[in-house]
């Protein structure tokens, strides 16, 4: 299956035991908004941040048609 690693081994010697003894700090570490998950994840895909979803909109040039409707009606975008 193509989810499934297989590993032969070869990186096993890259760490050296400094690396593995080292901890990360049990502080929250900040995360930008624009990172996040999708808080509710019923509306979509929740794996999918923010900013992916609003680079959705870009790829499908839906920001144009909204710059368009809000011409025509007069209203500024």
């Amino acid at each position: 299956m193509d989810s499934e690693v297989l590993r032969d081994g070869r990186l096993l010697m890259l760490r050296d035991r400094d690396w593995q003894k080292d901890q990360l700090p049990d502080e929250d570490i900040p995360v930008p908004q624009m990172e996040l998950p999708e808080p509710e994840p019923d509306n979509g895909n929740s794996s999918e941040t923010l900013r992916e979803q609003d680079q959705k909109w870009t790829e499908l040039a839906l920001t144009s048609l909204q710059e368009q409707a809000a011409s025509a009606t007069g209203n500024p975008p």
